[in-house]
């Protein structure tokens, strides 16, 4: 059983980009592939390529926000987890407890289609079994109850085989249909008025067909599976839409100029099939009837896949009783959530068809939608110690602005029925929140990839009396928030005690150390400080490092505005979490260039030092990993005989340079060689980050998070 050593239990990564992608795209292309375009058409006319085409577009915009929210937290539960995180319990009940009961009704309606499209294809094949599309829907839920308690990764290879014979199966046909109708392959098809009811119905159709892009959140309720989730979610989530999308258009394009509005309006759920038999013959017909049976159970099984993990989550933040967090022993699936899902998908198939109901999960999605985008504005402002995304929206907020205002408008073109259900749902999960869970407090997240604490570094600054040189302000405005030791110190003359040092420059020097203080008043640093009289100031700093626990030491030197981080990288245990996370602290508000400088030791052979290609690659690695962007990082190799003569070569003024200590460096001979070495030599303010003399499980060498990503 996957355990942590306290016994939490874990779900495991193992799904891979190509799982992910056919989760999302095996929801959405699934049932209203079949579905919908010829209820759409009749609507909108072949307009409803726009109506498909905004649908695509707005669930887009939600896509790049959730792509986002899901890197800085990648765990199960999807818009639950995301907009209880950013928005508190009140909102997140409405998204948990809507996710779960809307993917429910959403499944129940997948699995009744894939109970009469099997009793079609076997009248198609000559058999009469009656019409039991009910019992074979309730027995498809059944299985796919089964297959999800079996294990997440049974589920990834089911869903993969179906969604990549789907596509394949897809688009033979479009693109046959396109070169027929286009007159390549057939008789050019005549030119058709594109909206013959007007631009309203293609709004309405689009409101109508949303359903269809309910399945790229589903990527996001699984995070906590998906394996190298800072890359694979936002590939997924993204890719996904755009994939299908396209899959739509196309299909509303060949629909519509194989038969007319009219014909297609009347057809429903076999709407396709006809299109296939008048393009490829009665064998055409069978093949996409196998494969409206492949779609309507792959929907069913990202759903129910998907809306277990809700009930996980919710249930792991105690919103609702911890039993449905169990994990099973053997098999390493939540299956007490699972069945808290399978079970009403199963007893609601009996009910037979439930079209209100699917559009019911529509509006409740699109609620979630809206506020996975407010989700996002509000941490994007808030900006608390947690949030790390190693994906960034591009455009700021107006991406996520736009997200939200689209998906809930969208709700108002909707049945009225619909919506008068769907707010009931909400109603129930506000009473349920009042009545059980507003006492509950969730814990903030914990992303893998940043150590929340160093967002708030310790660093230690000296400043040496009575004559110090000026702080560098605009360093420490780069930092959101930072605690700051200040040690002044005056070093004793050769024969000169400490004490005798103190008396004799002491006012002096107290006088200097307050007005060096006063230029320091930021409202975003924390300072302590502390004026000491020393004859060994080697010693003296050493002490203080040890007794403070500070994560940097920071040589000071002034400076007009920060220009650059240099990095000066010459063995691989340099670069771990508390260098990275200093560095994103400093680099995220400003997009400060991040210049590594790898260090040629001069043909010197050792087996703690990697080749500087793979060195490169281990630190592009990790830095993206804590969310600096790749076009912040630029590369130099240089070669020369020690760290100090590479400050000394690449160092000048305004610039920030960091260096991280080795494990095997001497910290003693290290910071004060550096230190003699920068007051003679280098003009700008150079950052020693310290190697914990103890490392922790939490702060790895680069060397072995490259080798966890690869066992992933």
């Amino acid at each position: 059983m996957p355990q942590t050593k306290r016994g939490k239990e874990k779900l495991q990564r193992s799904l891979g980009l190509t799982a992910a992608l056919a989760i999302g795209i095996g929801t959405m292309v699934g049932a209203g592939i079949f579905v919908f375009p010829g209820i759409a058409i009749g609507y909108a006319g072949p307009a409803a390529m726009a109506s498909f085409a905004i649908a695509g577009s707005i669930a887009l915009l939600v896509a790049f926000s959730t792509a986002e929210l899901a890197t800085a937290m990648p765990e199960n539960g999807g818009a639950y987890y995301f907009v209880s995180r950013a928005m508190g319990n009140r909102f997140g009940i409405f998204v948990g407890i809507g996710q779960w009961f809307g993917l429910v009704f959403a499944s129940s309606f997948y699995l009744v289609g894939f109970g009469q499209y099997l009793v079609e294809f076997m009248s198609e094949l000559g058999l009469s079994p009656g019409n039991p599309y009910v019992l074979i829907a309730a027995a498809g839920g059944v299985f796919l109850t089964l297959l999800n308690i079996a294990g997440t990764k049974k589920v990834g290879n089911f869903q993969n085989g179906i969604v990549v014979t789907l596509t394949v199966v897809l688009v033979m046909m479009f693109a046959y249909g396109i070169l027929e109708n286009m007159g390549i392959t057939g008789e050019r098809q005549p030119l058709i008025v594109f909206a013959p009811n007007g631009a309203w119905p293609v709004f309405t159709t689009a409101a109508l067909i949303f359903t269809s892009f309910l399945g790229f959140v589903q990527i996001a309720t699984v995070a906590g599976e998906i394996k190298k989730p800072h890359i694979n979610l936002p590939r997924a989530l993204v890719g996904s839409v755009l994939i299908v999308t396209a899959l739509y258009v196309i299909a509303i394009f060949v629909t519509s100029t194989s038969l007319t509005a009219s014909q297609l309006s009347g057809l429903g759920e076999n709407a396709m099939i006809k299109v296939a038999e008048e393009i490829i013959g009665d064998f055409g017909g069978m093949i996409v009837l196998l494969a409206a049976l492949m779609a309507t159970l792959s929907s069913a099984n990202a759903s129910v896949l998907s809306s277990s993990r809700a009930v996980y989550a919710l249930s792991k933040d105690k919103m609702i009783s911890q039993f449905a967090a169990k994990v099973h022993d053997h098999f390493g699936t939540p299956h007490i959530a699972v069945l808290l899902v399978g079970i009403p998908i199963t007893l609601f198939t009996l009910l037979g068809r439930l079209e209100i109901l699917a559009e019911v999960a529509s509006l409740l999605h699109l609620i979630f939608y809206s506020l996975i985008c407010v989700s996002l504005v509000i941490l994007r402002k808030e900006r608390p110690l947690w949030y790390a995304p190693t994906y960034r929206v591009p455009g700021g907020r107006l991406i996520p602005i736009l997200g939200s205002v689209t998906s809930f408008g969208l709700i108002f073109l909707m049945q009225t029925l619909s919506i008068m259900i769907g707010f009931s749902i909400l109603l129930l999960s506000a009473g349920w929140y009042f009545l059980y869970a507003r006492h509950v407090k969730i814990p903030e997240p914990v992303p893998p990839h940043i150590i929340p604490k160093l967002r708030e570094p310790h660093i230690l600054m000296t400043a040496e009396l009575p004559n110090p040189d000026p702080p560098p302000v605009s360093l420490f405005r780069a930092f959101k928030s930072l605690n700051l030791f200040v040690l002044g110190y005056v070093e004793s003359p050769e024969q000169t005690s400490p004490q005798q040092s103190q008396q004799e420059e002491g006012e002096e020097a107290r006088e200097a150390f307050k007005e060096y203080l006063d230029h320091l008043s930021f409202k975003n640093i924390n300072i302590n400080y502390e004026l000491a009289y020393t004859s060994n100031y080697s010693d003296t700093l050493s002490s203080f490092i040890s007794e403070q626990e500070v994560h940097a030491l920071l040589i000071p030197a002034e400076m007009k505005v920060l220009n650059r981080l240099l990095i000066p990288i010459y063995r691989q245990d340099q670069i771990n979490t508390r260098m990275a996370a200093i560095l994103r602290e400093l680099s995220e508000s400003s997009k400060l260039p991040v210049s590594l400088i790898f260090l040629d030791h001069k043909g010197k052979h050792d087996e703690n030092i990697l080749s500087l290609d793979e060195l490169e690659f281990q630190t592009r690695n990790l830095l993206q990993r804590t969310g600096i962007q790749s076009t912040q990082i630029k590369t130099k190799s240089i070669s020369v005989d020690s760290i100090t003569d590479a400050v000394v070569q690449i160092s000048s003024a305004d610039d920030l340079i960091i260096i991280s200590e080795s494990e095997l460096d001497k910290r003693e001979r290290w910071f004060s060689s550096l230190h003699d070495k920068i007051q003679s030599e280098v003009k700008c303010p150079v950052l020693l980050i310290f190697q914990e003399k103890e490392k922790s499980k939490t702060d790895k060498t680069v060397q072995e998070k490259a080798e966890e990503v690869v066992s992933d």
